[in-house]
C-alpha cells in the first residue's frame, strides 16, 4: 500500500489538482453559459415552430379570403344584382351558381358555399353531398333569416370577416363569413385542413387554440382545458411570447382570422394558438448536454488520474530504484552495478553520485575489514606470544619448583610432621598455580577454535565455565555448514567467553542457556536466570561496571554485527549476537602473522 505521505501520492495529487482545477472552471463556465444558451435555443426553436403554425393558419385564411373576394367580384354576381326581371335574375343566378360549383370543385376543403342578400334571403348554396359530389340547393330551400351570424356579419365593415364556431353539428367546420356590398358570402371551411400543419403525433406536447373570449376552439383528446385556463388572459394580453410554470412551458402566438383587421381594434376577432411542453422535454437538449458533459468529466477525471499516476510513476520509479539499490547496498555492503539507462536529469545525477559513493564506501569497508583483521590477528598473535612466554617461562619454572619440592619431600623423611605438611602444601599450591596458568594460556588462545571450529570451541568454553560455576547448562548448538572467517570466529568466541565470565562473576544464576544457529547470518544467544541488572544505571556507578558489555558490543560492531543486551533486576539477562554473512575478503599476505604452535603440556 502506498502511503499518503509518499512522493508518489503527493505528485499524483499535485498533477490531479493542476488538471482538475481547469476542468472544474470549464465545467462551471459550461454550466452557467451553456445552460443559458441551450435553454434559450430550445425556447427559440419552440417559439419559431409555434409561429410557423400560426403563419400556416393565417396563410390558409388568406386563401379563403382571396376566394371570397374573387366570388364577390364575379361579373355574373354583378349582373344578377342588376336584373329586376325574375327570369333574368334566375338565369344569372344559375350562371353564378356554376361559378360557385367550379370553385368548390377545386377546393375540396370547402364544405359549402352560401350567398345571401342584405336582407338575409338566400341566393344560392353549394354543399358537398359526399366526397366526389356537390349539390346546389334551390333558393326557396335556403333558410338564413333570423340567423344571428347574419346580423354579426352585417355589423362588420364592408369586406369585413366574421368567423363562426369550429363545429357544425359534429363536423369540425368553420363559418367564414365575408361582408360584400350587396350581401354576405359564407364559406364553410374544413377545420382539419386549416389545422393541417399541426403535428399528427405531438408526443409530449399539447397544441391548443382559444378565441378572444378565452374559449377553447381546438384541443386534443384527453386534454383538460381548465389546467391552462389561468394562463389564457396573459396570452391574450401579450399576443405572443412564452411563459414558464413549475412543470411546463407555454409558447403562444396570436392569429387574426381577418387579414384586414386592425390589431388595435378591441372588438376584432383573434385566436391564440399555444404549445404546452413539459419542462424536461423542452429542455431535453440541456439535460443531454449535462449527461454528455458528465460523461466527459468522468472520462477526463479518469484520464487525469491515470495520467497523473503514470507521470508521477515516471518521476518516482527512478527514486524507488535508487532506494532499493541503497537498501541492498546497506544490507550486503556490495556496491551495485550502475544501470545501463539513466536519465540526464537531477535524479540521474543523484543516482550516479550514489554509485560513486557506494563504490567509495565499499573500498573503505574492504580497507576497514583488512584493518580489523590485522588488528584481531595482531591481538591474537600477541595473546599467543604471551601464552608461549607463560608456557615456556613461568609454567616451566613452576613445574621445576614443584619437582624440587617433591624431591625434597621424599628425601627429608626424618623431618617433623609439621615440616612435611608445609612441604606438601607448597607442592599443592604449585600444582594449582600450574593448572591456573594452563587455564590462562588456554583462554588466551584456545586450540579448540583452530582445530575443531567455532561451534565446538563455544560448547567447550560453556561446559568449562558451567563446571566451574555449578550451573545447569542447556546447549542448543548447531554445527555450521561453513566455518566463518577467522576474524568472525575469534570475535564470536571472545563475546561468548566474555558473556559467560560476566554471568559467572555477577549473575548468581542457576541455569544458563547457550544457542548457536546459522541462517541469513550467525546467531549467538546466551541467557541466564540470574539477578539481572538495570541497563539505565549501568556505567554510572563510578566503579567501572559495564565495561564487559561495552566490549561485547564494540567487538560485534567491528565485524558489522549487532549485540543486543536486555536485562531487568530479578529477571536474568538475555544477550543476542547477530553477524551477517559478509564477503570472505582475503587479507593481504603482508598483513598476516603466521600463528605459532603452542605445545601441549
Amino acid at each position: 500500500m502506498i502511503s499518503s505521505k509518499s512522493i508518489h501520492t503527493k505528485l499524483a495529487i499535485a498533477f490531479l489538482a493542476l488538471m482538475v482545477i481547469p476542468l472544474t472552471a470549464t465545467g462551471l463556465y459550461g454550466h452557467f453559459f451553456t445552460r443559458t444558451a441551450l435553454s434559450q435555443q430550445a425556447l427559440d426553436r419552440s417559439i419559431h415552430q409555434v409561429h410557423l403554425q400560426a403563419e400556416s393558419i393565417v396563410s390558409a385564411l388568406q386563401q379563403v379570403q382571396g376566394d371570397a373576394l374573387h366570388l364577390g367580384s364575379l361579373r355574373n354576381f354583378e349582373r344578377f344584382q342588376q336584373q329586376t326581371v325574375a327570369e333574368e335574375r334566375e338565369f344569372w343566378r344559375r350562371e353564378l351558381e356554376q361559378d360557385f360549383l367550379e370553385l368548390a370543385s377545386v377546393r375540396p376543403m370547402y364544405h359549402g358555399l352560401l350567398l345571401v342578400d342584405t336582407a338575409g334571403q338566400g341566393i344560392l348554396e353549394i354543399k358537398q353531398a359526399d366526397v366526389d359530389r356537390l349539390v346546389a340547393s334551390p333558393p326557396d330551400a335556403i333558410n338564413t333569416q333570423n340567423q344571428p351570424w347574419v346580423t354579426e356579419v352585417l355589423r362588420q365593415p364592408l369586406y369585413g370577416v366574421w368567423v363562426g364556431p369550429f363545429l357544425i353539428g359534429n363536423i369540425p367546420y368553420i363559418h367564414y363569413a365575408f361582408h360584400l356590398p350587396d350581401g354576405v358570402l359564407v364559406i364553410d371551411l374544413s377545420a382539419s385542413w386549416l389545422l393541417r400543419s399541426l403535428p399528427i403525433r405531438p408526443g409530449s406536447d399539447t397544441w391548443a387554440m382559444v378565441d378572444q373570449d378565452g374559449g377553447f376552439i381546438v384541443y386534443p383528446d384527453g386534454f383538460e382545458p381548465t389546467s391552462s385556463t389561468q394562463y389564457i388572459p396573459l396570452m391574450l394580453e401579450n399576443g405572443s411570447g412564452s411563459l414558464e410554470t413549475a412543470n411546463s412551458v407555454y409558447v403562444y402566438d396570436t392569429i387574426y382570422p381577418s387579414t384586414q383587421a386592425d390589431s388595435t381594434d378591441a372588438n376584432q376577432q383573434a385566436w391564440v394558438i399555444f404549445r404546452q411542453t413539459p419542462t424536461e422535454v423542452l429542455y431535453a437538449s440541456v439535460n443531454d448536454f449535462y449527461r454528455v458533459a458528465l460523461l466527459f468529466l468522468i472520462g477526463a477525471a479518469i484520464f487525469a488520474v491515470v495520467l497523473a499516476w503514470f507521470t508521477s510513476s515516471l518521476l518516482v520509479n527512478p527514486i524507488k530504484q535508487l532506494e532499493r539499490l541503497a537498501a541492498q547496498f546497506g544490507h550486503t555492503g556490495v556496491a551495485p552495478e550502475l544501470p545501463a539507462k539513466l536519465a540526464n536529469d537531477e535524479i540521474g545525477s543523484l543516482t550516479r553520485t550514489f554509485f560513486e559513493m557506494a563504490h567509495e564506501l565499499e573500498g573503505k569497508r574492504k580497507l576497514e575489514h583488512r584493518l580489523i583483521e590485522r588488528l584481531i590477528n595482531a591481538q591474537e598473535e600477541e595473546r599467543k606470544l604471551v601464552a608461549y612466554d607463560l608456557h615456556d617461562g613461568l609454567i616451566q619454572q613452576l613445574v621445576g619448583a614443584r619437582l624440587h619440592l617433591s624431591k625434597c619431600q621424599r628425601v627429608c623423611t626424618q623431618q617433623t610432621t609439621e615440616t612435611q605438611l608445609s612441604i606438601r602444601h607448597g607442592c599443592d599450591a604449585l600444582s594449582e598455580a600450574i593448572v591456573e596458568g594452563r587455564r590462562i594460556i588456554e583462554g588466551l588462545r584456545p586450540a579448540t577454535l583452530d582445530d575443531l571450529g567455532l561451534a565446538t570451541a563455544i560448547e567447550e568454553v560453556a561446559r568449562t565455565t558451567a563446571d566451574a560455576s555449578g550451573w545447569s547448562l542447556e546447549l542448543d548448538i548447531q554445527s555450521l555448514p561453513h566455518e566463518p572467517e577467522k576474524t568472525v570466529a575469534v570475535t564470536l568466541y571472545r563475546i561468548a567467553q566474555e558473556a559467560l565470565n560476566n554471568a559467572c562473576k555477577h549473575a548468581k544464576a542457576k541455569r544458563v542457556k547457550v544457542s548457536l544457529h546459522n541462517g541469513d547470518g550467525i546467531y549467538l544467544l546466551i541467557e541466564d536466570d540470574g539477578v539481572g541488572f538495570d541497563l539505565r544505571k549501568l556505567g554510572h556507578d563510578g566503579e567501572g561496571h559495564g565495561l564487559g558489555i561495552t566490549t561485547m558490543q564494540e567487538r560485534a560492531s567491528l565485524i558489522s554485527g549487532d549485540c543486543t543486551i536486555s536485562s531487568q533486576a530479578g529477571q536474568g539477562t538475555h544477550i543476542q549476537v547477530y553477524v551477517p554473512h559478509s564477503l570472505n575478503v582475503a587479507p593481504e599476505p603482508d598483513l598476516l602473522i603466521r600463528p605459532t604452535e603452542i605445545p601441549t603440556l
